[in-house]
Order: C-alpha cells, then structure tokens, then sequence
C-alpha cells in the first residue's frame, strides 16, 4: 500500500499546478456525482417503483375485500325469500333478452349452452355494478342457479372481466 501512495505522490509532483487542481476537482466533485448519478438515482428509481407496486396491490387488495363483502351481502338478501322462483329454466334466448334489456348483450363476449344444461356468460370489460345489478334482479326468475363466477379487476374503476356459470335449478 505504501509503494502505491509514493507513486501516486511522484506522479503527482510532476504535474503542474493546473493539472493537480483539475485532478482535485475530478476527485471531489466529478466521481461523487457520477457514484449518485450512478448507483443513487437508479436505486431510489427501483424504491420508487416498489412503493408504487405496493400501493398498487395494496388497492388491488382493498377492492377484493369491498368486492367480497358485496357478494356475502349480495348472498344474504338472495337467500332471503322475496318472490317465487321460477323452477323452468328460460333457457339461453331467454337470458340473452334479459341481457338486451339491461343493454349488457354488446359487451357479453360469450353467452354459450353447456353440455350439462347449464349456460356460461363471458364479459370481457363491462362495470360491475351494471351486471350485478342485472344478475341480482333477473337471477329469481331464470330458473337457474348461480354455480361459479370469477371477476378480475380490470383497467378503470368499477369495470371487470368476468366469467358466470349458471346451472338449471333442481
């Protein structure tokens, strides 16, 4: 180590004044700015993106447990009798003119009989509130059950992607 510092001391006394100063202002100003420009800004960058991600999924969090608790409140008031259901399932024309009628038929990607009888609905962005509140009032009258649904969140407020599953009442 001590060899090394009498080089740089020897190189040193042989430059002129000029250039002993632009080296100090190398030494203390240009590398401390290339080490933040370098290495601090892109980490702060990374934390700032991780800040942004987590708040992201901290919202996306948020809007699962409001979505649940619609359901389990959606769940509940079905549950509870307010007219007669219809047994005799309206079959696919009928639940594509339910669909007319609440102006969701445009946005339905894929309204299509399954094998077992039942009918699967496709929407790739329609507001969730308008299709919960069409599958809240229609569904006593269908004669067909709610079998499984999924919902993804998708780009703008209150618009999802969703997937229904509907089965004949037994």
């Amino acid at each position: 180590m001590n060899a090394v510092m009498d080089r740089l001391a020897m190189y040193l006394v042989g430059l002129s004044r000029r250039e002993r100063l632009l080296i100090a202002l190398l030494a203390l100003v240009v590398l401390p700015l290339g080490v933040i420009y370098g290495v601090g800004r892109p980490l702060a960058e990374r934390r700032d993106a991780a800040r942004v991600a987590l708040a992201e999924a901290r919202s996306t969090e948020l809007w699962v447990a409001e979505q649940a608790i619609l359901y389990a409140t959606m769940t509940r008031n079905a549950n509870t009798p307010q007219m007669a259901r219809t047994t005799t399932p309206i079959g696919i024309s009928g639940i594509e003119a339910s669909l007319r009628e609440a102006g969701l038929r445009e946005v339905a990607t894929e309204l299509a009989n399954a094998a077992d009888g039942g009918i699967t609905l496709r929407f790739d962005a329609v507001r969730f509130t308008h299709l919960v509140e069409w599958l809240t009032a229609q569904n006593d009258l269908w004669g067909y059950d709610l079998a499984g649904f999924s919902f993804e969140r998708g780009a703008r407020a209150d618009v999802v992607e969703a997937d229904v599953r509907l089965v004949p009442v037994e």
